[in-house]
């Protein structure tokens, strides 16, 4: 399953597929903050959209694997 990693809004579905589609497999939109969303396959891309306060998905693994190195 994947989920919203780096989003803070409190309104955010949390689930890449509550999410929009934009007609590409990677990129989805956000109804909630109307932001795009990309869907990665590494913690750093993940870290690396953040840092540029973007906004990431990833499985839940990975997601997880972010925040804990966030604290």
């Amino acid at each position: 399953m994947n989920v919203i990693a780096n989003c803070k809004s409190e309104d955010c579905p949390k689930k890449w597929d509550a999410l929009e589609g934009c007609g590409e497999s990677h990129l989805a939109f956000c109804a909630g903050c109307f932001r795009k969303v990309q869907l990665v396959d590494t913690v750093e891309a993940i870290q690396g959209l953040d840092q540029l306060e973007q906004i990431a998905a990833a499985s839940k693994t990975l997601a997880d694997t972010f925040i804990q190195s966030k604290s």
